[in-house]
C-alpha cells in the first residue's frame, strides 16, 4: 500500500508542477501543424506531452500502416522461442483459463500501448503515461536513477528513464512474469528486461521502439518499431473496467483469470507433436479437399485428400486461428485448403502446418 500511495502522489505532483503547456497540449487546440518542430521542455529535451493514437497491435508479428498514420513493424514469424517459451505460447488459452485483462488486471507495458487513447504528461524530471484503458498510469523518473532494490515484482515492473541525446530511454525490469506482449498472448518471463525508446521528430509524431531481452522465453532479443500520431482533438476519459465486466465474470460469459497456469511442459502438443518432432528442413505446400476437422483442448486436427492420398494435418489451437482470421465455420467438408506443412518424423502421413489458406485468407499458425 505504501508503494501504491507513493506512485499516486508522484502522479498528482507531476500534473501540478508541469511547465506551461505548448500549443498542441491545450484542450482548446484541436488543429496543429503536424510537421512543426517538436516542443521542448525547459531543460531543452523533447516534450512528449499530448494525447496519442497508437497502432492496434494485438499480434507483434504483424507489420502494417493504418489510415491515421500509426504503424507497426513487427517481428518475423515464427518467433525465436525457447522450448519453455514455446510451451507458454502454445498453452495460452484465454477461453479455457481466462485472460488477466478480462479480469481487469494491469496490462503491463507493451500491451497497454494498444487499446484506447493514451495521454503523456511530462516535466524535467518525470514522464507520466495515462492510459484510458482501465485508468492505468505509469510515472517514470527520467534522471537516470538506478532501479529500486526493494520493490516486489509487478505487472509493469520497475521502470527508470534516462536521455541519450534527444532520445528518451526507459528500461523496465522486475516483472511478475504474468503479463503478455499483446492480445494474442505472446509470453514474457519474470526475468525479462524491456528497453523502450521514444523520439519526437516533429510536432505530430512519436517514433517508439521496444526491445525485449528475455533469454528464458526467446533465443534472441525481439522488438517492434511503432509510430504514434498526435490527436489534439481527443481527451481521455474514465474507464471503469470492473463496472463493465463484473456481471460477465460472475455469469461466466468471461472466464475469470484466477492466476497463472504456466507449465514448463507443452500441454497442448506434447513431445510427440511439438515442432522438433517434424522435419523442419523440408516444408511442403499441399492443396486438397478437406474431409473433416476437429478441435478440442489440444490443437486442431484436419484431414484432407491430396492427389487421392489421405493426410492428417496438425493445426494450431482454435483460439489462435480465430485471432488470425480463420474460423471453424470456414473449414467445411469439401472446401479446398492449402497448407505449408512439415512431415512427422515418427507418424506416417501426418504433418504439422505453419500456415493455412482457405477462402482466399491465409493465417500463420506458428
Amino acid at each position: 500500500m505504501k508503494n501504491r500511495l507513493s506512485l499516486i502522489a508522484t502522479a498528482i505532483v507531476l500534473i501540478a508542477i508541469l511547465p506551461a503547456p505548448a500549443a498542441a497540449q491545450s484542450a482548446k487546440i484541436t488543429k496543429v501543424d503536424m510537421t512543426a518542430p517538436a516542443p521542448r521542455l525547459p531543460n531543452g529535451k523533447p516534450d512528449f506531452s499530448g494525447v496519442w493514437a497508437r497502432p492496434g497491435t494485438q499480434d507483434l508479428t504483424r507489420t502494417f500502416t493504418n489510415r491515421d498514420g500509426t504503424s507497426n513493424r513487427g517481428e518475423p514469424n515464427p518467433l525465436p522461442f525457447t522450448p519453455w517459451g514455446q510451451a507458454q505460447w502454445d498453452n495460452y488459452n484465454p477461453t479455457k483459463n481466462g485472460d488477466y485483462a478480462g479480469s481487469c488486471m494491469p496490462f503491463g507495458w507493451i500491451r497497454s500501448f494498444t487499446p484506447h487513447p493514451m495521454q503523456i504528461l511530462q516535466n524535467n524530471e518525470y514522464i507520466s503515461f495515462l492510459f484510458e484503458q482501465s485508468t492505468m498510469f505509469q510515472a517514470v523518473n527520467t534522471e537516470g536513477l538506478p532501479h529500486r532494490k526493494d520493490w516486489p515484482p509487478t505487472w509493469f515492473g520497475d521502470s527508470r528513464g534516462h536521455w541519450d541525446g534527444d532520445t528518451l530511454v526507459i528500461e523496465a525490469v522486475n516483472f511478475n512474469g504474468w503479463a503478455k506482449l499483446g492480445t494474442m498472448g505472446h509470453p514474457m518471463s519474470e526475468g525479462a528486461k524491456i528497453t523502450m525508446t521514444f523520439k519526437r521528430p516533429d510536432m505530430g509524431h512519436i517514433q517508439f521502439k521496444w526491445v525485449l531481452d528475455d533469454p528464458k522465453t526467446y533465443t534472441r532479443p525481439i522488438s517492434n518499431d511503432r509510430v504514434f500520431v498526435l490527436t489534439p482533438q481527443v481527451e481521455i476519459m474514465e474507464y471503469a473496467c470492473m463496472e463493465g465486466n463484473l456481471a460477465s465474470l460472475i455469469d461466466g460469459a468471461i472466464t475469470p483469470w484466477l492466476g497463472p497456469k504456466d507449465s514448463d511442459k507443452n500441454l497442448v502438443y506434447g513431445p510427440q507433436r511439438d515442432w522438433p518432432a517434424y522435419d523442419l528442413t523440408k516444408p511442403q505446400k499441399l492443396t486438397g479437399a478437406l474431409k473433416d476437422v476437429s478441435f478440442s483442448d489440444g490443437p486442431g486436427i484436419l484431414r484432407m485428400d491430396v492427389d487421392k492420398k489421405p493426410l492428417v494435418v496438425v493445426l494450431s489451437p482454435l483460439v489462435r486461428m480465430n485471432a488470425r482470421g480463420v474460423t471453424e465455420e470456414m473449414l467445411k467438408p469439401g472446401v479446398m485448403v492449402s497448407v505449408v506443412a512439415y512431415a512427422s518424423k515418427q507418424t506416417k502421413d501426418e504433418l504439422r502446418a505453419e500456415s493455412i489458406s482457405v477462402e482466399g485468407r491465409t493465417a500463420d499458425l506458428r
